[in-house]
């Protein structure tokens, strides 16, 4: 079992490393295979698209309206934070509205669940998964479900919730319920990685996948929206955004509120000595953002994307910082919800998350959105806020 468990590692470090190339390989490769393999992704990929388009596969329609928030490339490009913040957008426009995510590798992934009704959070990571579980510490009054079915369980929200508006998390792929908005998020510094589709490269679907998409947002770019895009991928006109990722300290409520307030500065934690420790898809890019801000880390612990916590480990951690008599443990949101039941920290426990900046121009995604919610779309009558 051992020597099972090194093979696989030893290939998913080959695939990590052929995906960072960006240079040509020799034809008797690793990578080539990879290129087949990604060849015959790329092809079941697109007729799937085009049996939809067909309607050969079905795709069905709620009763209200559906916005989805989505990618083409595997990996983190700010799609949690960016559905919450046009949740709130929605809230705002004076909408009803609930958020359904998958509830990747949660318990509920297949049969689906309440995570929130917005005032009490009935299920933890372990049933709901991390990315629901956060977002539900952080939206206040609104309900967050999942469920891998988004038609089933968009119709579980209607039922419960009767919201005017459902955003999707993580749906760009799911072509089996219609939605009235689709927004593509492309990671600004790298869009398309390194090309490639799926096992040689990070593409999920092939670039002209983007003709679903009635709006790009090109997260991770900096203050200057100045910055030069590749050629246009695009095969038609439509609004492009330009967001960053601004850290944010998120302060876990007290006495058993669950819900989480953004009490202080990120400059709180500057020329602070700190443990920090995380399990994304790049922790190396999260402890170099505590760099950024001014911290001296003493140690880190990494972890892989989604690691469920052992009390050992949380135990280690502490530990080390008690050894080292540190001002502050430091971890991210998504850790966070994992080990929220852990008391033992011989110092404060800051949970630094990320949250989506428009660069000047929330106002018009704010138009974007009105604009989709009172236009009729699939047969569905005008809404109006909910008073």
């Amino acid at each position: 079992m051992a020597g099972l468990k090194t093979i696989v590692e030893h290939l998913q470090g080959r695939v990590a490393s052929a995906i960072r190339k960006t240079e040509s390989t020799p034809f008797f490769s690793f990578e080539t295979v990879l290129l087949f393999l990604s060849f015959v992704y790329g092809g079941v990929m697109r007729l799937r698209s085009r049996l939809y388009e067909a309607g050969i596969l079905p795709s069905r329609s709620l009763p209200c309206r559906v916005i989805s928030i989505g990618n083409i490339t595997t990996g983190g490009t700010g799609k949690t934070p960016m559905t919450i913040l046009v949740a709130r957008l929605i809230r705002e426009l004076g909408y009803r509205v609930a958020v359904i995510s998958r509830g990747y590798r949660g318990r509920l992934e297949t049969t689906g669940g309440i995570v929130s009704d917005g005032e009490t959070i009935f299920l933890g990571p372990d049933d709901a998964g991390d990315e629901p579980t956060l977002m539900a510490r952080v939206l206040k009054g609104i309900p967050v479900l999942v469920g891998r079915r988004r038609y089933e369980t968009g119709r579980l929200a209607i039922n419960r919730f009767n919201p005017d508006v459902i955003v999707l998390d993580d749906a760009f792929q799911h072509m089996g319920l219609k939605r009235d908005l689709n927004l593509a998020l492309l990671d600004g510094q790298m869009p398309f990685g390194n090309g490639h589709l799926l096992p040689r490269g990070l593409l999920r679907e092939p670039v002209s996948a983007l003709e679903r998409a009635h709006a790009i947002v090109y997260t991770r770019c900096s203050q200057s929206v100045d910055m030069p895009l590749r050629a246009n991928p695009f095969p038609r006109t439509r609004p492009i955004f330009h967001a960053r990722h601004a850290p944010v300290i998120r302060t876990p409520g007290d006495g058993g509120h669950p819900f989480f307030s953004e009490s202080e500065g990120i400059d709180s934690l500057r020329n602070k000595t700190v443990v920090a420790f995380a399990g994304l898809g790049n922790n190396q890019q999260f402890f170099d953002s505590l760099n950024r801000i001014g911290c001296t880390l003493s140690r880190t612990f990494s972890f892989e994307d989604h690691h469920r916590y052992s009390f050992l480990e949380t135990t280690q951690i502490a530990e080390s910082a008690r050894t080292l008599q540190v001002d502050a443990v430091v971890t991210t949101g998504k850790d966070f919800v994992k080990i929220a039941d852990f008391n033992s920290w011989p110092c404060k426990l800051i949970v630094v998350d990320v949250k989506i900046e428009l660069i000047k121009a929330e106002d018009r995604l704010r138009k974007l959105l009105a604009d989709a919610l009172i236009r009729p779309g699939s047969g569905k009558e005008k809404i109006t806020p909910a008073g």
